[in-house]
């Protein structure tokens, strides 16, 4: 069993952004520990290669319940050089979201199913996160 020690931060409205590869492409994503489910922005699944298959079902939560969600398939997501495999995404419409990621904006965001299966810390006080990866 390995720990992983990674850094995150803090924008100016109080979110916690991570930075991550998925297909090589740098993105950056929202901790999001309510979240029922990861979610990856619909604006950039052509960038990343990602083919989107519609969904009936639509988001709930904060501002979504509008939203349509895709279920889409990413072999894995790339934080700080280790890769964590078939992890589950929908994708989404996250203009409405993008205000928390400052200048740069967010590419999506990291729900309870991730930090579940990582056995997730978050420790505010250092801006990090644990995360454990069963050999």
């Amino acid at each position: 069993m390995n720990k992983a020690l990674l850094d995150f931060e803090v924008t100016e409205t109080g979110h916690q952004i991570i930075e991550a590869k998925i297909n090589g492409r740098l993105l950056r994503f929202i901790l999001d520990t309510a979240a029922g489910a990861s979610v990856l922005d619909r604006a950039c699944l052509s960038d990343l290669g990602i083919e989107e298959k519609t969904n009936e079902e639509c988001a709930q939560g904060l501002g979504t319940s509008d939203h349509e969600m895709g279920r889409i398939d990413i072999p894995g997501i790339e934080l700080d050089g280790t890769l964590y495999e078939e992890p589950s995404f929908v994708s989404l419409n996250l203009d409405h979201v993008q205000v928390a990621g400052g200048e740069k904006g967010v590419h999506g965001l990291l729900g309870y199913p991730f930090f579940s299966k990582y056995k997730a810390v978050i420790d505010f006080g250092v801006n990090k996160i644990i995360l454990t990866i069963n050999d």
